[in-house]
């Protein structure tokens, strides 16, 4: 692998790149409702603006000769630490073809990611960096960081419980029992400015960000429930019900898709009583730089930015 060459590239100069990109990106499948079916992620003709609409984004690209062996996107951000704002670099979008996986080119893109750090000055600010993984039928991409690899420096910084439901179900839930808004310190990942939420506070990623189904070949329709917790002015569950309402009223048909940590127990158990069951999981993973006095109560990270 010693003719690996590594690029950075911005969306102004990802062009070259963006159909081996998106030939890269179909090979991966994850898992839905314990392998019921599987979805691969399109990022759209251009490829970039789901990740350029969140930040200022860095693509690092693996190539040997003209072949495309693997990818990394950093998105420089502020988010919301508690009561602080903090620089932070999103790192989302690791992917290796099939037949250079177990060779130790992650390690090399990630150390290459870490020494881009000091190259490119907008990112020496950073002080918080993170990452979040969706888990595949072998576990998520942590399972492949063996030795000394960047990838272990990150902490489980929370695991997210996520929902795909039909509005209509949301529609119809009862508030008895439902838990209050979260309390304490929190760590905010989301939404971002340049993905304003509509109506009661959702969004969607359609034609930037499409699941495509393997049993049908076609993009599975979502709207993210996306608010933060600030924005639950009278609680998580009756954000999801006004959301279920105002969306199956103008005849919605896409499925809804929100997340929720898995710490905020009375949360995930009021929906499980409610007979709504999480469909997947995913684990967010961070380097906190900033001195935190408090670790955070809970994570939120919008299922618009997985």
């Amino acid at each position: 692998m010693n003719d690996v060459r590594f690029v950075v590239a911005r969306p102004d100069t990802l062009g070259p790149y963006v159909e081996r990109l998106r030939l890269l990106e179909q090979g991966i499948l994850y898992p839905l409702g314990d392998g019921a079916d599987h979805f691969f992620i399109d990022h759209g003709p251009a490829y970039h603006p789901f990740f350029s609409s969140m930040g200022e984004a860095y693509f690092l690209l693996a190539l040997r000769g003209d072949e495309l062996l693997g990818s990394v996107t950093g998105v420089a951000r502020p988010v919301a630490h508690g009561t602080r704002t903090v620089d932070a670099l999103y790192i989302c979008d690791l992917k290796l073809a099939r037949h250079v996986r177990g060779t130790g080119l992650s390690t090399r893109l990630l150390l290459e990611g870490l020494k881009q750090l000091f190259l490119i000055p907008p990112l020496r600010r950073t002080r918080f960096l993170y990452g979040a993984a969706m888990r595949g039928s072998r576990g998520d991409v942590m399972h492949t960081a063996r030795g000394w690899n960047p990838l272990r420096m990150g902490r489980p910084a929370s695991r997210l419980a996520l929902y795909f439901v039909p509005p209509s179900r949301l529609a119809t839930l009862e508030m008895r029992g439902a838990p209050p808004r979260p309390q304490g310190h929190g760590l905010c990942l989301g939404p971002a400015p340049g993905r304003p939420l509509e109506g009661a506070g959702w969004c969607t990623t359609a034609g930037s960000k499409d699941l495509q189904l393997r049993s049908t070949g076609c993009p599975w329709p979502l709207v993210h429930l996306a608010a933060p917790p600030e924005h639950w002015t009278h609680g998580w569950g009756a954000y999801l019900r006004t959301c279920g309402e105002a969306l199956t009223a103008r005849g919605e048909a896409a499925l809804a898709c929100f997340s929720i940590d898995e710490r905020l127990e009375d949360h995930v158990r009021w929906l499980r009583e409610a007979g709504v069951a999480p469909d997947s999981v995913c684990t967010v993973y961070s380097l906190d730089l900033s001195f935190p006095v408090h670790r955070p109560a809970w994570v939120h990270l919008p299922s618009s930015e997985i």
